[in-house]
């Protein structure tokens, strides 16, 4: 019982952790005129890695949905599209990893323009709770939600 709460507890805190932007009018706007985007994964760390999840395929799949999509993957870009995969097990118990997905690009104040800082303008992240057999399945699909919900963000301010 105690193990439970504290797993749920843990749950909450990291769940409070995913993203800062969203996907309001306000952070749709800050994609206007992006002509193309660096992806970047962050490395899921070692559990998550011996589950068969790994940067550079997930990389890899973002990239080719933003292909097909018609959205420039452009490692030169200086503005990014990243993901970060939290995650949380209880015991040997499912996984609850939340898959976060954000647009990084370079800003400066308005009061003054030499402080210059790169936040997350636009985001999504859904969570997860998978057994470890059914978790690298689950996390490409949901990459590909994330990926999609950009895409129609992207569009919705970049009419051809």
């Amino acid at each position: 019982m105690c193990r439970t709460t504290l797993f749920l507890l843990t749950l909450v805190t990291f769940l409070g952790t995913c993203g800062l932007a969203g996907d309001a009018p306000a952070d749709r706007a800050s994609l206007r005129g992006l002509r193309g985007v660096k992806v970047v994964v962050d490395p899921p760390g070692p559990e998550l890695e011996n589950q068969g999840l790994n940067a550079m395929n997930l990389r890899t799949r973002m990239e080719s949905r933003l292909q097909r999509a018609e959205i420039v993957p452009d490692q030169a870009a200086v503005e990014f599209l990243g993901l970060r995969l939290i995650a949380v097990r209880e015991n040997k118990g499912a996984y609850a990893v939340c898959l976060a997905l954000g647009l990084y690009q370079p800003v400066s104040l308005e009061r003054d323009r030499t402080i210059k800082g790169v936040p997350e303008t636009w985001s999504t992240e859904s969570v997860v709770l998978v057994r470890p057999k059914q978790l690298s399945q689950a996390a490409a699909e949901t990459v590909d939600q994330l990926i999609d919900q950009f895409i129609a963000a992207y569009r919705s301010v970049n009419l051809k």
